[in-house]
C-alpha cells in the first residue's frame, strides 16, 4: 500500500515544469543518507519527529521524510514532514516567470494547489495562499484539506506545504496529516486543532539558507 501524501504525487502531476517531481524510485525504505553538498534549507522538524527516508544526489536533487517516532511509512496517520531541494526551472521558463512579475515559488504552488484540488476524489477545502519571505527568503504558502483520499487516509488528509526560492536551489517543504477518526477535529475546517497547524507554520517561518552565496556555512 503506497501511503505517501496526496501531495507528494500531485507535486510530480502538477509542478513538472517548474522540475519540483519527486526523485524517481523513492520506496518505502530508509534510502540512502548523505551531507548535502551545496545551498541547503535548515528546518527542523517538530519536536520527537524521526528521520524516516532520505535518498537523492548529495550534489543535486533530494527528499527527506520525517515521521513520529511511533509512525511507519506504510500506515502514518499524525503526521508526515517531507523536505525536497530542487533545481531551478530551464532559462526560458524563467525568463516567462519574471516577465509576469511573479516568483517561481508563487506558480509553482498555485499549480501544485490547483491540481489538488481537481484531484481531490472528495470534497476539497483550501487554504488561502500567502506569498512574501521568511529570513529574506522569498515564500509562498499553501494548503488545505481533502475528505475523501482513499485506504491509506479514509478519513481524509490535510497539507500545508511551502515553496521556498534561495539562490541556487529551490526548496518544498510539506506538512501532512490525517484525521485518526471519522469525526475527529470536524470543528475545525482542515482537521487539524488550531495549535498543531500554528506549529507547522512557525516551524515554516523558522527556516533559514546555508551553504549558498553569502549564506554561510552549513552545519555539519
Amino acid at each position: 500500500m503506497n501511503c505517501r501524501p496526496l501531495i507528494r504525487h500531485l507535486l510530480a502531476t502538477c509542478a513538472a515544469l517548474l522540475m519540483l517531481a519527486p526523485v524517481p524510485g523513492h520506496a518505502e525504505a530508509e534510502g540512502r543518507l548523505f551531507q548535502p553538498v551545496g545551498e541547503n534549507l535548515m528546518i527542523a522538524p517538530p519536536p520527537g519527529w524521526r528521520l524516516a527516508y532520505m535518498n537523492g544526489d548529495p550534489e543535486g536533487d533530494y527528499v527527506v521524510d520525517f515521521l513520529p517516532a511511533n509512525e511507519a511509512h506504510d500506515s502514518w496517520r499524525e503526521g508526515y514532514m517531507g523536505v525536497q531541494r530542487r533545481s531551478f526551472p530551464d532559462a526560458g521558463l524563467l525568463a516567462n516567470i519574471r516577465a509576469r512579475n511573479v516568483t517561481v515559488p508563487q506558480v509553482a504552488l498555485s499549480e501544485v494547489m490547483q491540481g489538488a484540488q481537481r484531484n481531490c476524489p472528495g470534497r476539497f477545502v483550501p487554504m488561502s495562499q500567502k506569498d512574501g519571505s521568511t529570513n529574506n527568503i522569498p515564500l509562498s504558502v499553501s494548503g488545505g484539506f481533502c475528505d475523501r483520499v482513499g485506504p491509506s487516509a479514509p478519513y481524509g488528509e490535510g497539507t500545508v506545504l511551502a515553496v521556498y526560492q534561495g539562490k541556487e536551489r529551490l526548496f518544498v517543504v510539506q506538512f501532512s496529516w490525517r484525521p485518526p477518526t471519522e469525526n475527529a477535529l470536524k470543528q475545525y475546517p482542515y482537521r487539524i486543532s488550531p495549535a498543531g497547524l500554528q506549529q507547522f507554520l512557525d516551524l515554516l517561518n523558522a527556516a533559514t539558507l546555508c551553504g549558498g552565496p553569502d549564506e554561510g556555512k552549513c552545519p555539519n
